[in-house]
């Protein structure tokens, strides 16, 4: 019968416990080895990987426009022109034009008026008494606005003299600042008076020189619509025509937030009621603008200070202005200024606007230029990574300016090139 072999068992070796003690040793021993050299092969390599997948850029001189993104609204010296009686729009001057003093730029037509001219005529002026009765009313209100301004001037004048007579320098300094705002509000006020004047004689006037005049077609005029000064023509109306002008003594102090603009454009053939705004005449060919910006304390330009300002939407050419004034605004947000800046020339393309984000350029300044993202933080300095054999070591830098894509920097050279941070 065939039987399957016992398989014979190994014999074990017997080891003392020296020989244990060296092998575990020598375990320990390869372990080690191969760590160490693990690590060294991975110091070896890892600049290359570093490198391979950092972004760097190389510095170089040049100059850079320390700049700031803002919001502009813009300010202009502008009065609306409104109808006395409603009708239908006819423009004879074009968007845009310029017009002299005088010049006739739109009327208001009525097609009807030749089937029943005796009732137009009396509509015509039922809604010229209504336009002079609201006119009266704003009159009314301005003047008392000008006579509580007056009383505070003379309390101020009254207490300035005393304190004048005290030789109370500090009292006679805040009270001359006083009442320059207060003559100024009030010249305003005594100026806002004339306009309500204006308007009126020129109500009467329009529907005067209506019954005058005669178009050749079947409609007639009803009222001549005429520019009060050498001006340029814009049909594009907000509403807030009367809030951001120059003349304004609280330009500074206005928040956009507050005032809600209603825009519309008055076209050709438009039926208008009566007491409507038609068109826009822009006077004193000159554009403000109020701008926010957020700007460090020491980099802002004050009064009469020259700045460059910026529209990217609608040109890359940046126009020289001048500071009129600025104001801090914590309202706002804690870095908010506000600025009131006019530019050197007219810009047509803003004539039909109301705001537009700008770039404010407040200097130039030369050094190392390198990417905004390779700026970088250690504690309270600023440095920059730099490149050096196969590793980025870190250098303190002096910043003298920056924009939104690039940093002029002193203390790393021409050729140097630095580790770029995603921003």
């Amino acid at each position: 019968m065939w039987t399957t072999p016992r398989r014979k068992r190994p014999r074990l070796l017997e080891h003392t416990p020296a020989e244990r003690a060296q092998k575990r040793f020598a375990k320990a021993a390869a372990v080690v080895v191969v760590a160490v050299l693990s690590y060294s092969l991975f110091a070896a390599v890892r600049p290359m990987i570093t490198m391979r997948s950092s972004r760097t850029a190389q510095a170089y001189l040049g100059s850079v426009d320390v700049s700031y993104p803002g919001d502009a609204v813009i300010v202009r010296d502008e009065r609306i022109v409104a109808t006395p009686i409603s009708g239908v729009i006819h423009f004879v001057a074009e968007n845009g034009e310029r017009v002299a003093a005088g010049a006739v730029v739109a009327e208001v037509r009525d097609k009807a008026a030749a089937q029943a001219p005796q009732s137009s005529s009396l509509q015509a002026q039922e809604e010229i008494d209504r336009f002079a009765q609201e006119c009266a009313i704003r009159e009314q209100r301005e003047k008392e606005r000008l006579s509580a301004l007056r009383v505070q001037v003379a309390i101020k004048e009254a207490e300035l003299r005393a304190y004048t007579d005290r030789k109370d320098a500090k009292n006679v300094n805040r009270l001359h600042t006083e009442l320059s705002e207060l003559r100024q509000r009030e010249s305003a006020a005594v100026d806002s008076l004339a306009r309500i004047g204006d308007e009126m004689r020129a109500a009467a006037a329009a529907v005067a020189e209506a019954k005058r005049r005669s178009d050749t077609s079947s409609a007639r005029a009803r009222a001549v619509l005429r520019s009060f000064a050498a001006s340029l023509i814009s049909t594009h109306i907000d509403g807030l025509e009367g809030v951001y002008s120059p003349a304004n003594p609280d330009l500074l102090e206005i928040s956009p937030a507050d005032y809600t603009p209603y825009p519309r454009v008055c076209s050709e053939g438009d039926s208008v009621a009566a007491g409507a705004a038609v068109f826009r005449e822009v006077q004193n060919l000159r554009t403000s603008l109020l701008v926010f910006a957020d700007v460090p304390e020491d980099a802002t330009p004050g009064a009469g200070g020259r700045v460059r300002v910026r529209f990217p939407r609608l040109a890359t050419e940046a126009v020289p202005a001048t500071v009129i004034g600025s104001r801090r605004r914590p309202d706002i947000s804690a870095d908010t200024w506000a600025f009131h800046i006019a530019l050197d020339r007219y810009a047509t393309t803003l004539t039909d606007l109301r705001s537009e984000k700008v770039v404010l350029i407040t200097d130039r300044v030369s050094g190392i230029l390198i990417p905004r993202s390779a700026l970088a933080r250690k504690g309270d300095d600023d440095g920059v990574w730099l490149l050096r054999t196969n590793r980025f070591i870190w250098r303190s830098v002096t910043v003298l300016g920056m924009n939104e894509e690039e940093v002029a920097i002193e203390g790393i050279r021409e050729g140097d090139r630095v580790l770029c941070r995603p921003r």
